[in-house]
């Protein structure tokens, strides 16, 4: 993107770093993505750090980055998790031995997305080896 199209400052999109410098004791490289509201960097100073060219918006690398990385859970509704929960215990059913083996290594259900989501990953790295 060339600074004549540079667009405002958008507080919801990533930023990249265009110029190397040094937040919160952490060295920042050409191209790391910069996370001003995790580190605990205003909205002020990330504004100015874009303002004056420190940092970018780039939708082609975020959809790069989210079309390489991710399990794909994100994309999911709840009732489309809820659906996946369902084939997975019945896979652990089958291979389990009796109802207490089963409660104990079941994929838990909740009506949170970001927690339904967080629980399969859980049980995907303790018991991901018992789903189809």
């Amino acid at each position: 993107m060339a600074f004549s199209e540079i667009i405002p400052f958008q507080f919801d999109r990533p930023v990249f770093v265009r110029v190397p410098f040094t937040s919160a004791g952490r060295h920042l490289d050409k191209g790391d993505i910069f996370k001003w509201l995790e580190t605990g960097v205003s909205r002020e100073t990330a504004q100015i750090l874009y303002n004056q060219g420190f940092l970018y918006h780039d939708d082609d690398k975020v959809a790069r980055e989210n079309a390489e990385i991710g399990d794909g859970l994100d994309a999911l509704s709840v009732d489309e998790l809820h659906a996946l929960v369902k084939k997975i215990n019945e896979s652990v059913k089958a291979k389990t031995k009796n109802v207490t083996e089963f409660d104990r290594k079941k994929c838990k259900k909740s009506t949170v997305k970001w927690k339904q989501a967080g629980l399969i990953r859980s049980w995907r790295n303790q018991w991901g080896s018992l789903e189809d």
